[in-house]
């Protein structure tokens, strides 16, 4: 048994996950993949991505979302015919080991509901059961365009940084540090781009993209607390679609936390439907 780390990936080692990940999906009737955006990790020298091979075949694989420095999100595979052999509590040790190196005390397990094996695994380790995501896609038969916005949508520029990390501050109740980590790494990221929602001169709204060839996924999407319950929401995220659908962008998918059901009311509403569950757990 080998175990290899990544702090970035190699298009060869991509696409031998990519192909490890599309033989179980298949198997198992899953719909998510692991997280291998490395861009996204708070410090670019941490690795995130842990490689598990026999014979010199990737048979395992752990990945892990690291935004900031309070937490993790680990997600990992191992194929059908490996499993139960001890594989991904290899791989879990190794991460734990970097988590600790870097400071990073906390982490929780993502399992799609479905995955009846993923599952197992929460009950082996009696980890806890903390919340659920959905991810959810655009269906654009059920999207409608709006004919007139009150808000702006506009691209901040690396001057704006103070602006941005005000806003985000604001909108999710992150601490300075957490949200100048999110904003600097969209700011400085090839695949992900920052939008503010700017009404009569002020920014009430934040939210990015992440971009992937002909596809996108928003994320860090919210209006400010005073603004909220006026239909701001809805306009930022029909102006976000819009501005997607000129750049040649229909494959729109987002995520949101089964907890924030006016949120999810707004999604739906706008025509995106459920495309998987994901629950999250705490391991002590």
């Amino acid at each position: 048994m080998i175990i290899r780390s990544y702090s970035s990936l190699s298009e060869k080692v991509l696409n031998e996950i990519l192909t490890l990940e599309k033989v179980g999906k298949e198997q198992d009737k899953l719909k998510g993949s692991v997280f291998l955006d490395t861009s996204s990790n708070f410090d670019q020298q941490i690795h995130s991505v842990f490689l598990l091979y026999e014979d010199r075949q990737l048979i395992s694989i752990l990945s892990m979302l690291i935004p900031t420095q309070q937490e993790a999100e680990i997600s990992a595979y191992t194929l059908p015919d490996y499993r139960r052999n001890g594989y991904f509590k290899a791989l879990l040790a190794k991460a734990i080991e970097e988590l600790r190196r870097f400071n990073i005390r906390k982490f929780l397990l993502v399992c799609e509901r479905q995955s009846i094996s993923g599952q197992e695994v929460m009950v082996a380790l009696k980890a806890e059961y903390e919340h659920a995501e959905y991810s959810l896609r655009l269906n654009k038969t059920k999207y409608a365009a709006k004919n007139a916005y009150r808000l702006s949508l506009i691209r901040p520029r690396f001057e704006d940084l103070d602006k941005v990390i005000d806003a985000s501050m604001k909108t999710f109740a992150d601490s300075y540090d957490e949200a100048k980590s999110l904003v600097e790494n969209c700011f400085e990221s090839e695949s992900r781009e920052q939008y503010l929602a700017v009404l009569n001169n002020e920014i009430i709204g934040l939210g990015s993209v992440n971009r992937q060839s002909d596809a996108a996924s928003i994320f860090g999407f919210g209006i400010v607390p005073e603004y909220r319950g006026k239909g701001y929401g809805e306009e930022l995220l029909h102006l976000m679609i819009d501005h997607l659908w000129r750049m040649g962008i229909t494959d729109i998918m987002l995520d949101v936390s089964s907890e924030n059901i006016q949120a999810l009311k707004l999604y739906k509403k706008s025509g995106f439907q459920t495309e998987g569950v994901y629950e999250y757990y705490r391991k002590k």
